[in-house]
């Protein structure tokens, strides 16, 4: 696990209004939570904090924060507890951490990915269902994996893995149950034909009886 380092300042102006105009300067407003010590609030850069992150590969990174508190500055392990984020745009708006000990352990999400091809699917044409995405686990801060992996490569249609395949690394324990499904491959679907439709019997013309009477004096005119 790769470890980053990120600046930021402690935040004196609390409230909503507060932190709209910290946005408008392209500034967000954040928390720092644990430990011995008062939540701290935080003002920080956004693309500083999307550099971290990047560097670190996600959320799971474990972060040297470094706080400057009344002229002077403090250092603080953490790690990201929860980023809040613009609905339509995207954008961070809020970013909550949390201190560590890199001695206890601590319960974080890890993606799962997918590797290998499935027979079923190449050969089959089955579909390939990603069920569970993400997999919680609990360990040092040291020792989170970058991800969980599962093996599809045997996979016929029909077939699935569970949380109990998951290969752990020494250290880490999965906290999921393992008879959840983690993949599995399923049949295509077949597409139905199409039912002919019959052709309706002509239907007899009605003549109203008004348009009888008239056809019936035009033929006595004549």
């Amino acid at each position: 696990m790769e470890w980053v380092d990120l600046e930021v300042k402690e935040r004196k102006a609390l409230g909503k209004e507060a932190c709209k105009k910290l946005r408008r300067k392209n500034e967000i407003p954040g928390v720092l939570y644990g430990g011995n010590e008062r939540n701290m609030p935080l003002v920080l850069d956004p693309s500083v904090l999307r550099k971290a992150l990047e560097k670190g590969g996600g959320e799971n990174v474990i972060i040297q924060l470094k706080v400057r508190h009344d002229g002077e500055e403090m250092a603080r392990t953490v790690m990201v507890k929860g980023i809040q984020y613009h609905p339509t745009r995207g954008d961070y708006l809020h970013v909550d951490f949390l201190q560590i000990s890199m001695e206890k352990e601590i319960r974080v999400k890890v993606p799962i990915t997918l590797y290998g091809e499935s027979p079923g699917v190449k050969l089959k044409g089955g579909i390939l269902e990603h069920v569970l995405r993400e997999v919680e686990v609990e360990c040092l801060p040291a020792a989170i994996p970058d991800s969980m992996t599962a093996d599809i490569s045997a996979l016929d249609i029909g077939d699935s893995i569970h949380v109990a395949d998951l290969k752990a690394t020494e250290g880490v324990k999965i906290l999921e149950g393992p008879e959840m499904v983690v993949a599995l491959v399923v049949a295509p679907e077949k597409e139905e034909e199409a039912v002919p439709v019959e052709a309706a019997p002509p239907q007899p013309e009605v003549v109203s009886r008004k348009e009888g009477k008239e056809e019936k004096g035009k033929e006595e005119k004549e």
